[in-house]
């Protein structure tokens, strides 16, 4: 009774399998014959429809074979990969990690695919904002079947920094993965550099000194280049906090860089140099009544601002936190 009911697993397995490889080209014919559906020209958020996974039912039937099936996927998805089938590659990527949800490679890639590639490749700003928010949606369900491993943690939380532009949000996700003991140190360091750019003083200084306290044995290499790397980001913030070319740089960097990722402009409310331009997203000296850039009107300052987060503090603000 065991040799079959092992068979009949293994039967049910390569049936399901069988299915899911023909969905790829199946999928590409039906863009071809509907392109009100799918425009090949055009890459656009319908494709989302097209994002299926294995039902719960062909789970349960998998069993112990689940692995094996998703390992089987994994080696589809990598010849799709090699074969710019880069959007045939969603529904095999989904199945991969509902078939195993603690693969995690297969997550980091499925999510960064979403918020990398697609998000590249697509056309409009509304697809581009589609696919990024696809891909954090994708890595939140990641670390929440994966919450004792700090790597798909910090892989949100890198993509909320340096794609979404959500530092704040960002921040407690490194920090989340920080306190691993097994986490890299470049993860302390990402906890800070959250708030440089954004120029949050308040949250910055203390940032600084947690990373200070991580990795701190002088008997490793890699401890002591960390120690090295803080107290010169430490230095340079203590010196340049107030420096008005400093702000300027940052503002000239963040929003530059926002511009690329289709996301909305930081305007720095509380900033005491620079008046930011909601149109292009660059600083004019504070008080003046256009922009520099562009001409635009800058805001008055008794209009409501849409941005309140950060605060402006100095390195004399440590002492109180």
């Amino acid at each position: 009774m065991q040799g079959r009911s092992t068979g009949n697993r293994l039967a049910a397995l390569l049936l399901v399998l069988g299915v899911l490889m023909l969905i790829v080209p199946l999928q590409e014919s039906i863009h071809k014959a509907r392109p009100y559906l799918f425009d090949p020209a055009r890459k656009t958020r319908r494709v989302s429809a097209i994002t299926i996974g294995p039902t719960p039912a062909v789970i349960a039937a998998l069993g112990g074979f689940r692995t094996v099936a998703a390992d089987l996927l994994w080696l589809k998805a990598e010849r799709q990969w090699h074969g710019g089938g880069w959007w045939a590659l969603l529904p095999i990527l989904d199945a991969v990690t509902q078939l195993d949800p603690h693969f995690i490679l297969a997550w980091q890639v499925y999510g960064w695919h979403a918020a990398y590639n697609l998000h590249a490749e697509s056309e409009t700003i509304a697809d581009k904002r589609y696919w990024l928010d696809r891909g954090v949606r994708i890595l939140e369900r990641a670390v929440q079947a994966n919450p004792d491993n700090w790597e798909v943690i910090f892989e949100l939380g890198w993509t909320l920094y340096d794609r979404s532009h959500e530092p704040w949000r960002a921040a407690e996700y490194f920090r989340q993965a920080a306190e691993f003991p097994d986490a890299k140190s470049y993860v302390a360091r990402m906890y800070y550099r959250c708030f440089e750019h954004v120029m949050d003083f308040d949250r910055l200084f203390p940032a600084l000194e947690y990373a200070k306290s991580k990795h701190n044995d002088p008997s490793v290499s890699g401890d002591i280049q960390h120690q090295t790397i803080v107290k010169r980001d430490t230095d340079w913030w203590t010196e340049h906090w107030d420096d008005p070319m400093e702000h300027r740089k940052q503002i000239v960097q963040e929003n530059t860089a926002r511009r690329q990722r289709a996301a909305p402009y930081y305007l720095y409310p509380n900033d005491p140099y620079w008046d930011v331009c909601e149109r292009c997203g660059m600083p004019s000296p504070k008080g003046s009544e256009t922009c520099e850039m562009c001409g635009a009107p800058l805001r008055r300052p008794d209009q409501k601002l849409e941005e309140s987060e950060p605060a402006r503090a100095g390195p004399a603000a440590r002492a109180e936190h």
